[in-house]
């Protein structure tokens, strides 16, 4: 098992979202297990097989994926990745819509905020908030999420149907930046009004508008 090599993994369904049914499961001082199911107390397992018995139960979906666990940055305790946005234009192009930090709720393993109970904040905050980035250096970590961001929708360009996609960095507490998921079907734009300011937001709304406008003009050709 993942778990016997690394000290967290998370045990994610392929065929959810919105973080349900997400499984924490880390090793314990004593030689065990601990786990959580979204959010709550963590749950017990003295062995391996004790481990499997219990996630068994828990494993409802058919099929899962294992993620290693990292040491994700942190705002006041609370573990936080990034969402980057990404939108068809009225051209059919991609291009950058917004960004934002979704941090976890309380005594939540999951970031998804409608589901974890845990609130958005603009990128720039969260990594001066975690010191997870040097201040002189968050211009470019912000530069490399839009073009690691753009590298990913480039696989995309032979799928027409997909003309949105959101995805979600993890930054550990060192800055380093890794790809925990591709979101391409229908990711939610209503993430971006719980921000104060509603730029991203109002930019999302007016993407969506003019790329739906252009399929509508060809269909009409056709």
């Amino acid at each position: 098992m993942y778990v016997t090599k690394y000290s967290t993994v998370y045990i994610k369904p392929t065929r959810t979202h919105m973080g349900k049914g997400i499984i924490r499961v880390w090793k314990t001082d004593d030689g065990g297990y601990q786990f959580v199911k979204e959010r709550g107390e963590p749950m017990h397992a003295i062995t391996l097989a004790d481990l499997k018995q219990q996630l068994t139960s828990l494993c409802t979906e058919k099929n899962y994926v294992i993620q290693k666990g990292l040491d994700l940055a942190e705002i006041d305790g609370r573990p936080f990745d990034i969402r980057v946005m990404m939108m068809r234009n009225g051209s059919g192009k991609w291009q950058y819509a917004g960004m934002l930090a979704k941090v976890a709720g309380a005594e939540s393993i999951i970031t998804n905020i409608a589901r974890g109970g845990g609130y958005a904040v603009t990128v720039p905050h969260a990594l001066k908030k975690s010191g997870a980035v040097e201040p002189a250096e968050l211009k470019s970590v912000v530069s490399d999420l839009i073009q690691i961001s753009h590298r990913v929708c480039a696989h995309f360009n032979k799928y027409r149907h997909s003309a949105q996609i959101g995805v979600d960095f993890a930054i550990d507490k060192a800055g380093n930046l890794s790809i925990i998921e591709v979101n391409y079907d229908f990711p939610s734009h209503g993430l971006f009004a719980k921000l104060k300011d509603k730029t991203y937001f109002h930019m999302i709304k007016r993407l969506h508008y003019q790329y739906n406008n252009r399929v509508k003009r060809k269909q009409r050709k056709a």
